[in-house]
């Protein structure tokens, strides 16, 4: 039984979710044990581990998230201070060129220009390699959901076959039961 994160669930909501799911496999785990029924206990030890896994998820997705958002304000702050870098370079290489034109040195105005478009090319590449970054922390996180939620579908896989086969062991038991209950009845029967 898989669980769809909604947005209104938060890590409190999730945390007691879980803890509610733990104490519940306990306590039917106990009972189990005390009864002497194996399949209770059995079903109970899975929905600790359903929990287990789900608290697991949870807290891979946070640090996912985190990471993700580290990396996009990383790129940010670059962007930012490219950006910042970029207009002063513009401003003080039109300054100087309006310099050169100025003292009619068409040289020294190709050499800024061509100093310009380094530096533009220089920061293109940082701004491509601070992307790469952040898209392969991207695809990291994306792995690592994709990863927690195999993990919790099979879980819940896991719990829904245990549950169904303690609801047979049970409806079983019951029919021997019932069964015995006949056949002694008929017992007494023959012998009264």
């Amino acid at each position: 039984m898989t669980h769809a994160h909604s947005s209104e669930d938060g890590p409190a909501q999730e945390a007691r979710k879980g803890l509610a799911a733990t104490i519940s496999g306990k306590v039917k785990e106990v009972t189990g044990a005390l009864l002497g029924n194996d399949s209770l206990a059995a079903e109970g030890q899975l929905q600790q581990a359903e929990a287990a896994a789900r608290k697991d998820a949870g807290a891979k997705d946070a640090i996912a998230s985190a990471e993700a958002s580290e990396a996009a304000g990383v790129l940010a702050a670059e962007g930012a201070a490219a950006q910042r870098q970029r207009v002063a370079v513009e401003q003080a290489a039109a300054r100087q060129v309006e310099e050169v034109e100025r003292r009619g040195l068409q040289a020294e105005a190709a050499a800024l220009a061509e100093a310009e478009r380094l530096e533009l090319t220089r920061k293109a590449e940082a701004e491509a390699k601070a992307q790469s970054q952040l898209d392969r922390v991207a695809e990291q996180a994306r792995q690592e959901r994709a990863e927690a939620d195999r993990r919790e579908r099979e879980a819940g896989e896991r719990f829904a076959r245990e549950q169904a086969s303690a609801t047979a062991a049970e409806q079983a038991a019951l029919r021997a039961r019932a069964d015995a209950d006949a056949i002694a009845a008929r017992a007494d029967l023959t012998t009264d």
